[in-house]
Formats: C-alpha cells, structure tokens, sequence
C-alpha cells in the first residue's frame, strides 16, 4: 500500500509553525495516522483492498481496489471507521493520563476535534462519503456526489463566517480560511471525477455479477433525442440498467444495456444523441 502526503498537508504544517503550533503538530500528525489506520483495518476486514492512502490535513483519502465492487453499505462501514477510531484512542489516552497522571489534553482534544469534524456531510469528508454512499441508492452516482459537494460549500461557507465574524482571531482564522479553500477545492476534484466514477462502476458491477450470478435491473426510458450525457446522470451504482429507447409515439425502437451503452459512449461521444448511436 502506498501512502502519499498531500502538498496541502505540508503547507498546513508550516502554517502551524508560523503560528506558534510546534508541539500540536505531532499531536495532529498522530491522530491522523490514528484516523487513517481505522479506514485501513476496516478495508481489510471487509477485505477490501487499500492501494494508496493521500494524507490530508483534515485525514486521508484511501482509494481502493478498482476489482472490488464497492457497495454503498461497505463504503459506508469504511468510512465510519476512521471517526470512530478516533474517538475510541481518544477514549484510551483519557484513560491513561487518569492511571499514569500525564497530561494529554490536546491529544484528546485534536482525537475528538478530527472525529466530528469528518463527520460533516461534505465531501471528500467521511460525512460526505457517508451521504453520497446514502443517497446512491436513490440517485445516480453524479447525483449523489453533487449533494454531497454542496454539502461542501456549506461546511466551508460556515468557516469563512466564523473567520469573518470576528478578525480579532487571527490565528484560528487563518487555519479555517485555509481548510474551507481546500474543502472546496478537493470537492471540486471529486465532483469533476464523477463521469469517471460512473463508467469504473461498470467494471465492478461485472465483477459483482461474476461473483453472484445475479443483480438487481433499472428499466430507463428515454427519448432517442435524449444525449449520452444527460441518461448517466440518473445511472444508479448498485443496478444495471437497461435503457428502452422511445420514438416521438413513446414507442420502443430499440433497447440497450449499460455496457453497450458505454460502448457508444466511448465511441460516438457523450454529447451524442442516443437515438444518433443506434
């Protein structure tokens, strides 16, 4: 498994030395670790493999095995995970400075700071994986990611205000300011990745149907000017699809699975009528 550190994460670091934070940074740089190391057991015990984690300030991104089919409730355990880890260490230094007498206050501080603050509904947050893996077995996978991206703006919206509402702080303000422009930017990163994501679900709903021999069917009817485009964004992630294809007398002129639909995708484009691709 690699693991990569993120630049944000070092411009964070130094930022904190600026600031006077020298002993907090090993404090948070541990409850990192501690965060990420929840995400990683509960992969493997789920036995879901973890090929490279990206350090952030705020926690980690793992990005896991492409031939895993990631279902919703799984990613949502695997995302549970890291919070939770962070309150239960939080839970055993307590502990400890109570028998040993040592003090760990910001370690238990940061432990509980990190825990809810991942909680959030904004992506790539585990709040917002949370919601975006809740919410896609109603919606579309780009659907899903574009609630939770504004779940986004609203978490940083939030620390801009408290930043704003009081300049006296300049300390505090500077860290938020900084961790709202980096939500949104990694938000952004995940809302363009969606597409993406769409056509990657594919390849792991063969692999989930190898491994099953079955899987739940959504029936689409679309007009034949209806484009590629605008059909994936109501694609499910836990379904396959079957696209029945209309003409102007709402009668069926043909229909098409999700793989040959990606198939005309890949080569008439995704701005391309459906009815134009037949």
């Amino acid at each position: 498994m690699k693991v990569k550190v993120h630049f944000s994460t070092f411009v964070f670091g130094l930022l904190l030395i600026f600031l006077g934070f020298v002993k907090e940074l090993f404090s948070i740089f541990l409850v990192v670790c501690v965060h990420e190391m929840g995400h990683v057991l509960a992969a493997k015990k789920l036995k879901v493999e973890v090929l490279e984690v990206n350090i952030y300030p705020f926690g980690g991104v793992a990005f896991l095995d492409p031939t895993v089919f990631i279902r919703p409730d799984l990613e949502i355990l695997i995302a549970l995970a890291g919070p939770f880890f962070n309150i239960f260490f939080a839970f055993l230094s307590e502990l400890f400075s109570q028998i040993f007498d040592i003090r760990l206050d910001y370690f238990i501080k940061a432990n509980l700071i990190m825990a809810f603050f991942n909680l959030l509904p904004g992506l790539p947050l585990d709040g917002g994986r949370i919601l975006k893996s809740f919410l896609s077995y109603f919606l579309s996978l780009r659907s899903a990611i574009l609630v939770s991206t504004y779940g986004t703006y609203l978490i940083s919206f939030s620390l801009l205000w408290v930043s704003f509402k009081d300049i006296s702080q300049v300390d505090r303000n500077a860290l938020y300011t900084f961790l709202a422009v980096l939500l949104v930017i990694a938000a952004n990163k995940e809302k363009k990745m969606s597409a993406f994501l769409q056509m990657r679900n594919l390849y792991r709903k063969k692999v989930e149907f190898y491994k099953k021999g079955t899987m739940a069917v959504h029936h689409m009817a679309v007009s034949e000017k209806a484009k590629m485009k605008d059909i994936i964004k109501d694609f499910m992630p836990s379904k396959y699809h079957v696209i029945i294809i209309l003409d102007s007398n709402l009668r069926e002129k043909y229909r098409m699975t999700e793989s040959e639909f990606f198939e005309k995708a890949l080569e008439y484009g995704m701005n391309s009528c459906i009815g134009d691709v037949l």
